[in-house]
């Protein structure tokens, strides 16, 4: 009687279980919390919506963008109406590590879909499932 809304709440346990298995030794997570933060500053995300899209702390963030300023993924900027607030691009560096993760993931894809309308379906319906999602407050 609730196969989809058990297969929605299924489908977040799933998400939420692959984005946490970054410290994990024995588990290799393609989305790690790098890949998700670059994938945030590349849609044009500032601090407030990073830290509330991945429910962290500051000073987590702090510590992580600081991480990816060091590994050349990232600039930080100070914003010049307000300097408590920073801002940050993607560097070529960052593009290209956010594009080689984006490769791995479709290509993992279409090894599950081969044929370009199926992809093309599916691109469509899991776009419907995100407005769901946030429809429903996930």
């Amino acid at each position: 009687m609730y196969d989809i809304a058990d297969k929605l709440i299924q489908l977040r346990l799933n998400t939420r279980r692959v984005c946490m298995c970054e410290g994990e030794k024995n588990k290799k997570s393609t989305i790690t919390l790098k890949t998700k933060v670059l994938f945030l500053i590349a849609q044009g995300n500032g601090t407030k919506d990073i830290i509330l899209s991945l429910g962290i702390a500051k000073t987590n963030l702090a510590l992580l963008t600081s991480s990816l300023s060091d590994e050349g993924l990232i600039v930080k900027k100070q914003k010049t109406n307000d300097k408590r607030e920073k801002s940050y691009a993607l560097t070529e560096k960052g593009k290209q590590h956010l594009d080689n993760v984006r490769e791995k993931i479709n290509l993992a894809f279409k090894t599950v879909i081969t044929n370009d309308e199926e992809f093309a379906e599916a691109e469509n319906k899991i776009d419907a499932v995100l407005d769901l999602m946030s429809f429903i407050g996930y």
